[in-house]
This record gives structure tokens, C-alpha cells and sequence, in this order.
């Protein structure tokens, strides 16, 4: 998924849709603990799931207090610029994200902050 903050992979996208594994994932203590539980499910290296991590947490914060700009939203997917469907399917799973589990997201992703 695109956002104004970077590139978001499928696989960590689809963490949020297993609530109880976020539930797991929030009482980790550290990124690495985080990974080990998750590894096999994204099937990218930690380096790059911690760097997506970050754009998760910094995203969704932004999500919860409104603090993206019409700039923003224009360039996050189903913005003005992108009419096809591949677009419109990202949006539907941003909006997976910032549903119920968005606390625990943010949480889980504030652990590689």
C-alpha cells in the first residue's frame, strides 16, 4: 500500500487482519521479538519490516489525530491522481487498518520507533 510516508508491504498489511496475533505482537518487548513472530507470515528481512514499521506507526498516528493534509490524502491511494482498481483495493485494506485494531497497531508499530 502507498501512503504519503512510504510503501507499505501486503504482508505486514495483512498482520491486521489477525487480531489475536496483534494482541501477541503488542506484548512484545523489542522489534526483534516482534519479528521472530511474525517472520514466516511477511517473508521480508528485518531491516525492511522494521523500516515499514516505522512508516506503519507514523501513518496510522497521523490517521488517529487527522493530521494528514488534502496534499496527503490526494497521494495515498484512491487519491485524485489513481482510478484503477488495484487502487481501490488499497484503500479498502488502509481502512482494515484504521478500524478497530487501529490502537494495537499503532502500539505494536511504536515498538520500532
Amino acid at each position: 500500500m502507498k501512503t504519503p510516508r512510504g510503501e507499505i508491504s501486503d504482508s505486514i498489511i495483512a498482520l491486521a487482519n489477525d487480531d489475536a496475533l496483534l494482541q501477541k505482537m503488542s506484548e512484545c518487548k523489542s522489534p526483534e521479538e516482534v519479528y521472530a513472530l511474525v517472520k514466516d507470515q511477511v517473508g521480508i528481512p528485518f531491516e525492511q519490516f522494521a523500516d515499514e514499521m516505522v512508516i506503519v506507526h507514523s501513518y496510522l498516528q497521523e490517521l488517529e489525530t487527522g493530521l494528514l493534509t488534502e496534499e496527503d490524502l490526494d497521494a495515498v491511494a484512491g487519491g485524485k491522481n489513481e482510478k484503477d482498481q488495484k487502487v481501490v483495493d488499497s484503500v479498502v485494506n488502509g481502512l482494515k487498518i484504521a478500524g478497530a485494531t487501529i490502537k494495537v497497531a499503532v502500539a505494536v508499530a511504536g515498538i520500532f520507533v
